[in-house]
């Protein structure tokens, strides 16, 4: 049929668990690189001298920062180029910047390739990794992102002990080499994604109308790109309050990655036991992002958790686990607080990425995903060093009263976010219940306003909804379905 034509297909499997293995490799390789710092920065420390402490705090903020920075620019490079090529370009480029790092000699010549060279190759690999995810899956999305997040914990896992155990034994130079063996696999992963559009059903015919498409453009001259940023998704309100409670959260939220070496360091334990609570956090992290993924997908009548309150319970977990650290002295404590800290972080990770899901159509996902990494760029960039110059002048452990501040905060913001999605500015409030529908009109009640039942092909209009009937809820004045829900009716 030709209305299928324009619709874009998600083959939901096939060549598309090749790309979500895919896509975990990146993300233990991209994410859990760079939070695999607080080891790194013991070797920095080693290599150029307890002199540059605090500008080695900067140089593994400013990483992490300019991955989540450049993420809507990668997006719209990708959306008028071949994804394909961006990630290879990619792997290549963190594979030069790492190998840059090794031959350095002096501390701004790291902050060049390490900060800026790697952090841009490995930002290309994460986020065209996610772009691949959003062609092959939607109704499968919840669950892929499950094992594609979890990905992040695994690379701190690994990359922790490598850089532990390879650096102190091979020295900077040749174990840094032998990081880059690892960084450059992102250039051989990206060859392996293909278009989903090669599985639609009718490709051949989406293939003649491009090439005529083509002919009378070339014959008008016109050009129908599409613009390069997309500014559609910050019109949302809901999707510019999750930025700005996520950029509240960024303040604090990756703190204990960079600086619980230091705290642990501090209270005389060994390298091991650094290591072995390192390993601990990202375990903590990957059980953190399974715990809150199966909560998601969970369909049960009796129970449903929301998106959002998933949101706000990883943020207030957050929160109370920076305060319990005041309480850590040995190494069981630490470890507990790993646990405390890294559970509720991978379902930061995991709930949040799947609440701005929810919010917006999947078409627009992964713009408005990018703006929401970008909105915790400088955030992440400053809080990291604030709360190490905290701790430095008020204390080992007062910055971290800063960083539950920002999580309590972001929490906050998330509450209004929900206050304004029950009561839509320019609308009445509706009378309906959002549990269930006892009337027995063809409506269904949705987030308390009431909405037509779009009723099935040859039914009379005295049509009345069955068990399970799906109602298509229009947002607004739009006249496409925003989302979906599944209702049970009585009567």
């Amino acid at each position: 049929k030709i209305s299928t034509i324009r619709q874009h297909y998600y083959p939901e499997g096939g060549w598309g668990w090749v790309i979500c293995g895919c896509a975990f490799a990146i993300n233990m390789l991209t994410s859990g690189l760079l939070l695999s710092y607080g080891i790194l920065y013991q070797e920095v420390l080693k290599e150029f001298g307890e002199e540059h402490a605090e500008k080695a705090i900067w140089l593994g903020s400013l990483a992490l920062a300019m991955g989540y920075f450049l993420a809507p620019l990668i997006v719209a490079f990708c959306r008028r180029k071949s994804t394909r090529l961006t990630a290879v370009f990619g792997g290549l480029t963190a594979a030069l910047g790492c190998l840059f790092t090794s031959f350095a000699s002096q501390m701004h010549q790291v902050f060049v390739s390490y900060g800026l060279v790697m952090a841009l190759g490995l930002s290309l690999a994460r986020v065209t990794s996610s772009l691949m995810i959003g062609q092959y899956f939607k109704r499968r999305r919840e669950k892929v992102e499950i094992i594609v997040t979890s990905g992040t914990g695994c690379g701190v896992i690994v990359f922790s002990y490598s850089f532990s155990s390879i650096i102190r034994t091979l020295g900077w130079r040749l174990g840094l080499h032998a990081i880059t063996g690892m960084a450059v696999a992102p250039f051989f992963i990206g060859i392996c994604y293909r278009s989903a559009s090669l599985y639609h059903p009718q490709r051949r015919a989406i293939l003649h109308l491009k090439n005529q498409r083509k002919k009378i453009k070339d014959k008008s001259g016109v050009s129908d790109k599409p613009p390069f940023f997309d500014w559609a998704p910050l019109r949302s309100r809901p999707i510019l309050l999750t930025m700005f409670s996520a950029a509240l959260c960024a303040f604090g939220l990756y703190a204990p990655f960079f600086h619980l070496m230091l705290l642990v360091s501090s209270e005389g334990l060994d390298i091991d036991s650094l290591l072995l609570i390192h390993l601990h956090l990202g375990i903590a992290f990957m059980v953190g992002c399974c715990i809150f993924g199966f909560l998601l997908i969970k369909r049960n009548a009796d129970c449903i958790v929301g998106r959002q309150y998933l949101c706000l319970a990883a943020m207030i977990a957050i929160g109370l686990s920076f305060l319990s650290i005041q309480t850590a002295q040995d190494y069981y404590g630490f470890v507990l607080f790993s646990w405390m800290y890294g559970v509720p972080c991978g379902g930061l990770h995991y709930s949040l990425k799947m609440l701005v899901f929810e919010k917006i159509r999947a078409k627009s996902f992964s713009r408005a995903w990018a703006y929401v990494e970008w909105a915790q760029s400088f955030p992440i960039l400053i809080g990291i060093p604030v709360t190490g110059y905290i701790n430095n002048s008020q204390g080992s452990k007062a910055g971290f009263y800063f960083t539950a501040a920002c999580s309590f905060a972001g929490a906050a913001v998330l509450l209004l976010n929900n206050i304004t999605s029950r009561f839509p500015a320019g609308r009445s409030r509706g009378q309906g219940s959002c549990s269930t529908c006892a009337s027995q009109s063809p409506s269904c009640c949705c987030s308390t306003q009431e909405f037509n039942i779009q009723s099935r092909p040859g039914s009379s209009g005295s049509h009345h909804p069955d068990t399970n009937e799906q109602c298509w809820c229009y947002i607004g004045r739009q006249e496409t379905c925003e989302s979906v829900y599944v209702w049970t009716f009585r009567g």
